[in-house]
């Protein structure tokens, strides 16, 4: 039996998880008609009113007996800076006029789209680097990608080598290598942009940025040179510069977010460092997966020395918007919180940096999908094939 065989869920764990065997699911007599779509709404709101009382009983618990812990040190990875703090209104104030209103932060933003025919992928990065007191900058990038740029005087030769480049490009197992040059290399690119124009452009103060500042995309080889400067940029921005905040939008660690439920508003949390989450087991699990060893080696070292200067903590801006996650160096992590938490009283309602909303926005009006694919349609249309070579999505009306 395979690996991959042998880690696939149980029926029980299947049961425990969902509340009703796989059996039950896969007799589809227990499924509803779609047209009666109003029955499920008394088992919806029975399931979410159980899930919000049980949340409401564990918050007192987890003030009175996990909080103390989190200042004691909840585990090895904890920072000298861990426990709970409040902030109050005069606070916020100084923070909005000496940190974020006069433009002493800013926030790079990315985004990528792309178009993918037979005969031609384009892929185009967009960034935007923006502060409240006005200044903008955005750049763009575009790759163009077709299998072969060799041209043959023989026309029979050219097929035969253009059918052999896209066979290996397209495996025909799931055994069988992937294609570097896939979706991982293009979000590789993203994130490492947004670090690098952080890092190497931005001239204020303090860094913003939105997700994780060690993104899963940068643990993975990709090209020598991709791996080499983005492990360059994490140590610049990590351990030279240190004045970040990053804040996710949906993290996957459920103890933070349970944590995080559990603080009044304009409170924040400093739980651990990295070291807990980007562990030598972490590392060793990628290795197993294959691939350019040395690049892995390079990533890894880097991680060992950058995991320990992270802190990763929980806030709270108001009282019904939702906890959020943030990141920062452990030397400024109660500065990078009351900045994070600042910005996002700003949107009550969302309790999310107003900053990053702002980079969005830029970056999403900047290099809008419809005016891409709009330039990608004319082109096709001047080459003299409007149609052929657009995908069934992009031709449905």
């Amino acid at each position: 039996m395979s690996d991959n065989a042998a880690q696939l869920p149980t029926s029980d764990a299947f049961a425990e998880a969902f509340g009703e065997p796989i059996k039950q699911v896969l007799d589809l007599n227990t499924w509803c008609q779609g047209a009666d779509l109003a029955s499920l709404y008394p088992a919806l709101r029975q399931m979410v009113a159980q899930s919000v009382e049980q949340e409401r009983r564990v918050r007192n618990p987890i003030r009175a007996q996990v909080f103390p812990r989190i200042r004691q040190g909840i585990n090895a990875a904890a920072p000298k800076s861990a426990g709970v703090y409040q902030m109050d209104e005069k606070q916020i104030e100084l923070v909005h006029r000496g940190l974020l209103f006069n433009g002493g932060t800013e926030c790079c933003d990315g985004t990528v789209v792309g178009h993918n025919s037979l005969v031609l992928s384009v892929y185009q990065i967009g960034m935007a680097l923006v502060a409240y007191q006005g200044s903008c900058g955005t750049w763009v990038h575009r790759l163009y990608r077709h299998d072969m740029y060799a041209q043959f005087a023989d026309p029979i030769e050219e097929t035969l080598a253009l059918l052999r480049k896209r066979q290996q490009r397209e495996p025909d197992n799931a055994e069988a290598p992937r294609d570097p040059l896939t979706r991982l290399i293009r979000r590789a690119l993203m994130d490492w942009a947004e670090r690098a124009i952080l890092t190497r452009v931005s001239k204020m103060l303090w860094r913003m940025g939105h997700g994780h500042p060690i993104p899963y995309s940068l643990l993975l080889p990709t090209t020598d040179a991709l791996v080499e400067d983005s492990v360059a940029v994490l140590r610049e921005l990590i351990l030279e510069h240190k004045r970040f905040v990053f804040v996710s939008s949906e993290p996957s660690d459920r103890f933070l977010l349970t944590l995080g439920n559990a603080l009044h508003p304009l409170e924040f949390a400093v739980v651990e460092t990295l070291e807990h989450s980007l562990s030598d087991a972490m590392l060793h699990r990628l290795a197993a997966q294959g691939g350019h060893q040395q690049a892995l080696q390079r990533i890894g070292a880097c991680v060992r020395e950058v995991r320990s200067e992270v802190v990763t903590g929980v806030y709270r801006a108001s009282l019904h918007a939702p906890a959020r996650v943030f990141y920062a160096h452990k030397d400024f992590a109660c500065e990078a919180a009351a900045i994070a938490m600042a910005d996002s009283v700003l949107q009550p309602h969302r309790g999310f940096p107003m900053l990053i909303d702002l980079a969005d926005i830029v970056c999403g009006n900047t290099f809008d999908c419809g005016t891409f694919l709009g330039t990608i349609h004319d082109a096709y249309a001047a080459a003299g094939e409007p149609i052929r070579y657009l995908g069934e999505r992009e031709t449905r009306s």
